[in-house]
């Protein structure tokens, strides 16, 4: 799934924390997962199988699997595939494989959605995108749905402002070596743990589309409401955030402000 001068960096920072708690924990992680299943739930097909490709601890896989879908998690963290596994035993089956999003152990032409929820914009170089995006479109039966997760170019600009970190040395040179070059830091700084490549919004489509792909529409996933100060108190209703968030999750002005941004395509051809 990783570059291997960035493997390193994201295999510790994944071992330095918890994914598995991320989406659950906090009011910024369970709105972006809320507004991650909400998106499932209208661009998906109604059953069939998905092929959950950097599916981490395996929070999307387990809700999928209890909706009825036939789920095979891919990730190349041990920590990530135990505990996937062991969320597996526990509620909805489903099969968890150890595996590199630019070389996916499946077979051709056999699943009916691949979701890229971290691949994209842990893979730093392009090359290496479009490599894991050509491997999902492999994996896709003719008419299948992609679902790839990017983070958008301003995200840390936006989260560094409303946790107060304007002030904390060398912030303000991370802001300039993302608006430049949209990496997450430097080669050379072995020092930093989080390794990514931040999308522009013009960039996500014409990425997709030039792995073989139809690109359907481009989606805000926290959208405004990753930015407002009463986030946990609108969580309490979680149906009415959605919905207010679904008014604006496709305006083109409103993209950049989402730390996430998803990106909805299909393969041509007629489904088999």
């Amino acid at each position: 799934m990783v570059t291997d001068r960035g493997a390193e960096r994201v295999l510790r920072h994944y071992a330095l924390n918890d994914e598995a708690g991320r989406l659950w924990t906090t009011a910024r992680g369970a709105l972006t997962r809320l507004r991650t299943w909400d998106i499932f739930s209208r661009f998906l097909p109604g059953g069939g199988r998905v092929a959950d490709v950097g599916g981490g601890p395996g929070t999307h896989a387990s809700h999928l699997a209890g909706l009825g879908y036939e789920v095979t998690l891919v990730d190349p963290v041990p920590k990530h595939i135990e505990q996937a596994s062991a969320a597996a035993d526990h509620g909805a089956g489903f099969a968890c494989l150890l595996g590199d999003a630019r070389r996916l152990p499946l077979p051709d032409a056999s699943f009916d959605v691949v979701l890229l929820m971290g691949p994209l914009y842990h893979l730093a170089d392009a090359a290496d995108r479009q490599v894991a995006l050509r491997e999902a479109y492999r994996v896709l039966r003719p008419g299948g749905r992609l679902l790839a997760e990017v983070i958008s170019r301003y995200a840390w600009i936006i989260d560094a402002t409303a946790q107060g970190l304007l002030g904390q040395e060398g912030v303000w040179d991370t802001f300039d070596l993302n608006l430049r070059t949209g990496h997450s830091n430097t080669p050379d700084r072995p020092d930093e743990v989080f390794w990514a490549y931040f999308h522009r919004v013009e960039e996500v489509g014409p990425e997709v589309e030039r792995a073989g792909f139809s690109n359907e529409r481009l989606l805000a996933v926290e959208g405004f409401a990753g930015s407002v100060g009463n986030l946990a108190e609108l969580l309490r209703e979680p149906e009415q955030l959605m919905r207010v968030i679904r008014l604006t999750e496709g305006e083109p002005s409103m993209l950049g402000i989402s730390a996430h941004l998803m990106a909805v395509a299909s393969k041509p051809g007629p489904p088999r």
